[in-house]
């Protein structure tokens, strides 16, 4: 069973996560939102690449890894803030 690390309340523990994560997720999504935007208009304007094909995918996972990129600095911020823990 997991222990929690927090003595937090129901409505508190969301409010810190949605302070954690938002902001988190946000800066991901960003990054990745960004690159699939340059795959689909700049890099394969016609044909464009749809899910069923491998190209897309692997457009996908560079998106992914900056999206980490992108998200990393604020992650960062948010540990040194105390809004998130860090792992480990």
């Amino acid at each position: 069973m997991i222990k929690p690390t927090r003595n937090l309340s129901p409505a508190k523990g969301l409010i810190a996560a949605i302070k954690s994560d938002t902001l988190a997720i946000l800066t991901f999504e960003i990054g990745l939102f960004a690159w699939m935007a340059l795959t689909y208009f700049i890099f394969f304007p016609k044909p464009h690449l749809v899910p069923t094909e491998p190209g897309y995918w692997f457009m996908m996972q560079i998106g992914m890894v900056l999206g980490f990129f992108t998200s990393y600095p604020l992650n960062w911020w948010l540990i040194k803030a105390g809004w998130k823990d860090g792992m480990g």
